[in-house]
Protein backbone atom coordinates (compact mmCIF):
# COMPACT_ATOMS: atom_id res chain seq x y z
CA UNK A 1 0.00 0.00 0.00
CA UNK A 2 1.50 2.05 -0.28
CA UNK A 3 1.42 5.07 2.11
CA UNK A 4 1.42 7.05 4.35
CA UNK A 5 0.71 8.13 7.66
CA UNK A 6 1.21 11.39 7.96
CA UNK A 7 -0.68 14.51 8.32
CA UNK A 8 -0.06 18.22 8.27
CA UNK A 9 -1.15 20.08 11.40
CA UNK A 10 -4.37 22.05 10.98
CA UNK A 11 -4.51 25.64 12.22
CA UNK A 12 -7.84 26.43 13.83
CA UNK A 13 -8.24 29.71 11.93
CA UNK A 14 -7.82 28.33 8.42
CA UNK A 15 -11.53 27.83 7.89
CA UNK A 16 -13.86 25.03 6.98
CA UNK A 17 -12.28 24.31 3.61
CA UNK A 18 -8.80 23.78 5.13
CA UNK A 19 -10.21 21.51 7.84
CA UNK A 20 -12.06 19.48 5.22
CA UNK A 21 -8.84 19.07 3.24
CA UNK A 22 -6.91 17.95 6.32
CA UNK A 23 -9.54 15.35 7.18
CA UNK A 24 -9.47 14.01 3.64
CA UNK A 25 -5.68 13.71 3.75
CA UNK A 26 -5.93 11.95 7.12
CA UNK A 27 -8.42 9.48 5.70
CA UNK A 28 -6.28 8.72 2.68
CA UNK A 29 -3.30 8.10 4.95
CA UNK A 30 -5.36 5.79 7.13
CA UNK A 31 -6.61 3.86 4.14
CA UNK A 32 -3.05 3.35 3.03
CA UNK A 33 -1.94 2.27 6.44
CA UNK A 34 -4.60 -0.40 6.69
CA UNK A 35 -4.13 -1.59 3.20
CA UNK A 36 -0.54 -2.26 3.19
CA UNK A 37 1.17 -5.85 3.69
CA UNK A 38 -1.28 -6.58 6.45
CA UNK A 39 -0.93 -5.76 9.23
CA UNK A 40 2.04 -3.51 8.38
CA UNK A 41 2.03 -0.41 6.20
CA UNK A 42 4.90 -1.69 4.04
CA UNK A 43 3.97 -4.00 1.18
CA UNK A 44 5.72 -7.31 0.45
CA UNK A 45 5.94 -9.12 -2.93
CA UNK A 46 4.25 -12.34 -1.75
CA UNK A 47 1.00 -13.38 -3.45
CA UNK A 48 -1.76 -15.81 -2.34
CA UNK A 49 -1.70 -19.39 -3.65
CA UNK A 50 -3.26 -19.83 -7.10
CA UNK A 51 -7.03 -19.99 -6.69
CA UNK A 52 -6.85 -18.91 -3.05
CA UNK A 53 -8.32 -15.92 -1.25
CA UNK A 54 -6.71 -13.79 1.44
CA UNK A 55 -9.36 -11.65 3.13
CA UNK A 56 -8.35 -9.15 5.81
CA UNK A 57 -11.06 -7.57 8.00
CA UNK A 58 -9.41 -5.04 10.33
CA UNK A 59 -10.42 -2.14 12.51
CA UNK A 60 -7.91 0.69 12.06
CA UNK A 61 -7.39 3.96 13.92
CA UNK A 62 -5.24 7.01 13.26
CA UNK A 63 -5.10 9.83 15.84
CA UNK A 64 -3.76 13.28 14.92
CA UNK A 65 -4.18 16.64 16.68
CA UNK A 66 -7.89 17.49 16.63
CA UNK A 67 -9.11 14.45 14.69
CA UNK A 68 -9.44 10.67 14.68
CA UNK A 69 -9.78 8.63 11.50
CA UNK A 70 -10.96 5.01 11.47
CA UNK A 71 -11.95 2.18 9.20
CA UNK A 72 -14.68 0.24 10.99
CA UNK A 73 -14.17 -2.12 9.33
CA UNK A 74 -12.12 -2.41 6.14
CA UNK A 75 -12.83 -5.35 3.82
CA UNK A 76 -9.52 -6.11 2.06
CA UNK A 77 -9.97 -8.93 -0.50
CA UNK A 78 -7.08 -10.52 -2.41
CA UNK A 79 -7.18 -13.37 -4.96
CA UNK A 80 -4.21 -15.41 -6.13
CA UNK A 81 -3.27 -16.12 -9.76
CA UNK A 82 0.08 -17.41 -11.09
CA UNK A 83 2.59 -14.82 -9.79
CA UNK A 84 -0.28 -12.30 -9.44
CA UNK A 85 -2.53 -10.92 -6.72
CA UNK A 86 -5.79 -9.12 -7.54
CA UNK A 87 -7.01 -6.76 -4.81
CA UNK A 88 -10.26 -4.97 -4.07
CA UNK A 89 -10.84 -2.99 -0.84
CA UNK A 90 -14.11 -1.67 0.58
CA UNK A 91 -13.67 0.66 3.58
CA UNK A 92 -16.32 1.88 5.99
CA UNK A 93 -14.70 5.17 6.95
CA UNK A 94 -15.26 7.13 10.15
CA UNK A 95 -13.98 10.70 10.42
CA UNK A 96 -14.19 12.40 13.82
CA UNK A 97 -13.29 16.05 14.38
CA UNK A 98 -12.96 17.12 18.01
CA UNK A 99 -14.99 20.30 17.37
CA UNK A 100 -17.36 19.36 14.56
CA UNK A 101 -18.41 15.81 15.38
CA UNK A 102 -18.29 12.51 13.51
CA UNK A 103 -19.15 11.40 9.97
CA UNK A 104 -19.28 7.82 8.72
CA UNK A 105 -19.90 6.13 5.39
CA UNK A 106 -18.31 4.45 2.40
CA UNK A 107 -14.73 5.48 1.83
CA UNK A 108 -12.63 5.43 -1.34
CA UNK A 109 -12.53 2.00 -2.99
CA UNK A 110 -9.12 0.59 -3.84
CA UNK A 111 -8.16 -1.58 -6.82
CA UNK A 112 -4.74 -3.16 -7.24
CA UNK A 113 -2.74 -5.85 -9.00
CA UNK A 114 0.55 -7.22 -7.67
CA UNK A 115 2.99 -8.92 -10.05
CA UNK A 116 5.80 -10.97 -8.49
CA UNK A 117 8.18 -11.14 -11.44
CA UNK A 118 11.13 -12.68 -9.55
CA UNK A 119 10.85 -15.63 -7.14
CA UNK A 120 14.04 -17.56 -6.38
CA UNK A 121 13.41 -20.40 -3.91
CA UNK A 122 17.14 -21.15 -3.57
CA UNK A 123 18.03 -17.68 -2.26
CA UNK A 124 14.53 -17.06 -0.81
CA UNK A 125 14.35 -13.74 -2.65
CA UNK A 126 11.24 -12.19 -4.21
CA UNK A 127 10.72 -8.95 -6.19
CA UNK A 128 7.50 -7.44 -7.52
CA UNK A 129 5.50 -4.36 -8.45
CA UNK A 130 2.09 -3.38 -7.10
CA UNK A 131 0.20 -0.58 -8.94
CA UNK A 132 -2.99 0.53 -7.15
CA UNK A 133 -5.72 3.12 -7.58
CA UNK A 134 -8.04 4.79 -5.09
CA UNK A 135 -11.45 5.55 -6.66
CA UNK A 136 -13.08 8.72 -5.23
CA UNK A 137 -16.23 7.05 -3.84
CA UNK A 138 -16.03 8.58 -0.35
CA UNK A 139 -17.61 11.91 0.56
CA UNK A 140 -14.78 14.46 0.41
CA UNK A 141 -16.70 17.20 2.24
CA UNK A 142 -17.29 14.89 5.19
CA UNK A 143 -13.66 13.75 5.34
CA UNK A 144 -14.47 10.25 4.07
CA UNK A 145 -12.52 10.35 0.80
CA UNK A 146 -9.95 12.21 -1.26
CA UNK A 147 -12.27 13.73 -3.87
CA UNK A 148 -10.04 12.71 -6.80
CA UNK A 149 -8.41 9.45 -7.96
CA UNK A 150 -5.01 8.61 -6.46
CA UNK A 151 -2.43 6.25 -7.95
CA UNK A 152 0.29 4.27 -6.17
CA UNK A 153 3.31 2.79 -7.98
CA UNK A 154 5.65 0.75 -5.71
CA UNK A 155 8.56 -1.64 -6.19
CA UNK A 156 8.67 -4.47 -3.59
CA UNK A 157 11.44 -6.83 -2.46
CA UNK A 158 11.83 -9.58 0.17
CA UNK A 159 14.63 -11.78 1.50
CA UNK A 160 14.21 -14.65 3.99
CA UNK A 161 16.75 -16.69 5.95
CA UNK A 162 15.98 -19.17 8.72
CA UNK A 163 13.21 -17.75 10.90
CA UNK A 164 13.83 -14.16 9.73
CA UNK A 165 12.25 -12.19 6.87
CA UNK A 166 13.18 -8.70 5.69
CA UNK A 167 10.99 -6.92 3.15
CA UNK A 168 10.56 -3.39 1.92
CA UNK A 169 9.17 -1.12 -0.74
CA UNK A 170 9.83 2.19 -2.39
CA UNK A 171 7.18 3.95 -4.43
CA UNK A 172 5.54 7.06 -5.78
CA UNK A 173 2.02 8.28 -5.05
CA UNK A 174 0.41 10.40 -7.76
CA UNK A 175 -2.12 12.84 -6.23
CA UNK A 176 -4.17 15.10 -8.48
CA UNK A 177 -6.49 16.75 -5.94
CA UNK A 178 -6.20 20.49 -5.34
CA UNK A 179 -3.91 21.55 -2.47
CA UNK A 180 -2.14 18.17 -2.52
CA UNK A 181 1.09 17.09 -4.16
CA UNK A 182 2.54 13.79 -5.29
CA UNK A 183 5.23 12.24 -3.12
CA UNK A 184 7.76 9.44 -2.66
CA UNK A 185 7.55 6.90 0.13
CA UNK A 186 9.53 3.96 1.49
CA UNK A 187 9.35 1.39 4.25
CA UNK A 188 10.93 -1.79 5.63
CA UNK A 189 9.85 -4.59 7.99
CA UNK A 190 12.06 -7.05 9.86
CA UNK A 191 10.00 -10.02 10.99
CA UNK A 192 10.81 -13.19 12.97
CA UNK A 193 8.89 -16.42 13.34
CA UNK A 194 8.72 -16.98 17.11
CA UNK A 195 7.04 -20.38 16.87
CA UNK A 196 4.59 -22.23 14.62
CA UNK A 197 1.76 -19.86 15.61
CA UNK A 198 3.34 -16.47 16.30
CA UNK A 199 5.45 -14.06 14.24
CA UNK A 200 6.50 -10.56 15.34
CA UNK A 201 7.96 -7.64 13.42
CA UNK A 202 9.27 -4.08 13.59
CA UNK A 203 8.64 -1.52 10.84
CA UNK A 204 10.09 1.84 9.83
CA UNK A 205 8.48 3.91 7.09
CA UNK A 206 8.05 7.46 5.85
CA UNK A 207 7.36 9.82 2.96
CA UNK A 208 8.23 13.17 1.46
CA UNK A 209 5.78 16.06 1.85
CA UNK A 210 2.19 15.30 0.81
CA UNK A 211 0.89 18.90 0.66
CA UNK A 212 2.49 22.22 -0.33
CA UNK A 213 4.60 23.72 2.46
CA UNK A 214 4.31 20.50 4.44
CA UNK A 215 7.12 18.42 5.88
CA UNK A 216 8.38 14.85 5.47
CA UNK A 217 7.19 12.16 7.87
CA UNK A 218 8.86 9.21 9.56
CA UNK A 219 7.12 6.58 11.71
CA UNK A 220 7.35 3.13 13.25
CA UNK A 221 5.09 0.13 13.92
CA UNK A 222 5.43 -3.03 15.99
CA UNK A 223 3.12 -5.99 15.51
CA UNK A 224 2.66 -9.44 14.11
CA UNK A 225 0.41 -12.38 13.37
CA UNK A 226 -1.07 -15.08 15.63
CA UNK A 227 -2.32 -18.26 13.99
CA UNK A 228 -5.75 -19.23 15.34
CA UNK A 229 -6.33 -22.10 12.88
CA UNK A 230 -5.09 -23.23 9.47
CA UNK A 231 -7.37 -20.69 7.80
CA UNK A 232 -7.63 -17.87 10.37
CA UNK A 233 -5.04 -15.46 11.81
CA UNK A 234 -5.23 -12.54 14.22
CA UNK A 235 -3.10 -9.67 12.87
CA UNK A 236 -2.10 -6.54 14.78
CA UNK A 237 0.17 -3.50 14.78
CA UNK A 238 0.53 -0.28 16.75
CA UNK A 239 2.82 2.71 16.39
CA UNK A 240 3.25 6.44 15.91
CA UNK A 241 5.37 9.11 14.24
CA UNK A 242 8.96 9.96 15.07
CA UNK A 243 8.51 13.01 12.84
CA UNK A 244 4.99 14.19 12.03
CA UNK A 245 1.63 14.56 13.74
CA UNK A 246 0.28 11.03 14.10
CA UNK A 247 0.12 10.45 17.85
CA UNK A 248 -1.23 6.92 17.60
CA UNK A 249 -2.09 4.35 14.93
CA UNK A 250 -3.63 0.93 15.44
CA UNK A 251 -4.52 -2.07 13.27
CA UNK A 252 -6.46 -5.01 14.75
CA UNK A 253 -8.04 -7.59 12.49
CA UNK A 254 -8.73 -11.11 11.31
CA UNK A 255 -7.11 -12.63 8.25
CA UNK A 256 -8.94 -15.42 6.42
CA UNK A 257 -6.99 -17.63 4.01
CA UNK A 258 -8.93 -20.18 1.95
CA UNK A 259 -5.93 -22.08 0.58
CA UNK A 260 -2.73 -22.87 2.44
CA UNK A 261 0.53 -23.70 0.67
CA UNK A 262 2.15 -26.88 1.98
Amino acid sequence: MTYWIINLPVRRDMGKRRIGLALAVCWLVLTETSKAGPPFVTDDPEVPPVGGWEINVPFTLNRTPGSTQMNAPLLDMNYGLPQLQIEFDIPIAVSSDDRKGTNAGLGDLLYGIKWRFFDDEKTQTQIGIYPQMFAPTGNYREGLGGGRPNYILPLLAEKSWGKWTLYGNVGYRLQIALDEQSYWYTGAVLQREINDRLSLGFELFGNTTTVPNGRPDFAFNVGGSLKLSDHLNFIFTGGRDFVGDTHAMLYLGLQIVTKVEK
